[in-house]
């Protein structure tokens, strides 16, 4: 091995703790393993050998993610500091928004294709948020991947940042999609009732998030006792005679369609739910649902076995008196009408100016007057 090889390694934990180097190339990002003459990976570690000659003259752009989740900035240093250690390399530190100036050439012909649905449907939803929320001084905070792209106007969502695997980018941009759009939708149809200030968007949350009129809404609603209201659920699991009757025949209708092999896991966790309860404790005294709306942000061939399995569940667990299914995507005919059957309004092109935007709010204004 020549004195000009250098070992460049990375962990591959896609945004929960990777971190990943890339040559500036004009106005494109070419990740290390194109300069790389070896590389070897074990574990969630892959280590490259990167001749300095091919990057000599070059500017290394590092993005480093932490477990907790902090990505909003990036590390410029010149490419022949990575030969010497970290803590003398000629740094400077940027925000995020510096990758508004360049292109990812790794990404696949599918994930570009992607990038006109990003730009169409998920930066409107953001941009909507900004503009109802965040410039009317309110605040937002979900997950810290959700966080950072309501801060920030980025040109790619930070998924593609992941170099090292289309799956692992396609995991990361499904969850932060599916929240994108689910956070939007609640935003919306608070706006029709009244001004939005802070609101925490937590999976299991403790509470509801916002209150209308004599509703409770509540986001990603978690009926799993060991999750719920920090496990409250549980504690009260824990002595049957405690259960209230109503919140008994919704855990038996669970058990009873997972036994049947009706549903792969507990289906009780819907994402958008309208109780009277106001809070964790009036819930369990008393488990009624006004209304559920679940989301669905992508083609409706991904989802299709949802029906079965996740919606239809839902209706017969819960027994809300309204429900709908919010598809960002159209939906066939034939699968609206199977689903009026059981009560359930499929909604589809629901997204700013679809023409289901609209008919979501009059339907959520119909169900809680």
């Amino acid at each position: 091995m020549s004195y000009h090889t250098i070992k460049v390694c990375e962990l591959l934990k896609g945004l929960h703790g990777g971190n990943y180097h890339f040559i500036i190339e004009e106005n494109k990002l070419v990740h290390i393993s194109r300069y790389a003459m070896f590389s070897k990976r074990k574990n969630n570690v892959i280590c490259y050998d990167v001749d300095l000659s091919r990057i000599k003259d070059k500017t290394v752009l590092e993005f480093k993610s932490l477990k907790s989740g902090f990505f909003d900035e990036v590390w410029i240093y010149p490419a022949e500091d990575l030969a010497i250690d970290l803590n003398i390399r000629r740094i400077q530190k940027l925000p995020i928004t510096i990758l508004n100036n360049y292109e990812i050439v790794h990404l696949s012909k599918k994930e570009r294709a992607l990038l006109d649905e990003w730009n169409r449907y998920f930066k409107t939803m953001l941009n909507y948020i900004r503009k109802e929320v965040i410039e009317k001084g309110g605040q937002i905070t979900s997950t810290y991947l959700v966080d950072i792209h309501i801060k920030d106007d980025l040109k790619y969502p930070v998924s593609f940042l992941i170099p090292y695997s289309e799956n692992a980018r396609s995991m990361s941009l499904n969850g932060l999609t599916k929240q994108i759009h689910q956070i939007w939708i609640i935003i919306r149809i608070l706006k029709e009732f009244m001004p939005i200030k802070d609101i925490y968007f937590k999976q299991a949350p403790y509470g509801p998030i916002a209150s209308i009129g004599s509703y409770s809404l509540w986001y990603e609603f978690d009926l799993n006792p060991h999750t719920m209201c920090n496990g409250i659920l549980w504690h009260i699991l824990r002595n049957t005679s405690n259960i209230p009757t109503q919140l008994e025949r919704i855990f038996n209708k669970a058990w009873e369609l997972k036994d049947k092999g009706l549903a792969t896991h507990l289906a009780l966790r819907p994402d958008i739910v309208f109780t009277h309860a106001k809070n964790c404790d009036e819930f369990i005294q008393n488990p009624t649902i006004k209304l559920i709306i679940e989301c669905k942000n992508n083609d409706y061939r991904f989802w299709k076995k949802d029906i079965n399995n996740q919606i239809k569940l839902y209706a017969e667990i819960f027994e809300p008196e309204y429900m709908a299914v919010a598809s960002l995507k159209p939906v066939p005919s034939y699968i609206k009408k199977e689903l009026e059957r059981y009560g359930i309004l499929i909604i589809d092109n629901v997204y700013p100016g679809g023409l289901g935007e609209q008919e979501l709010i009059t339907y959520v204004k119909s169900a809680l007057r």
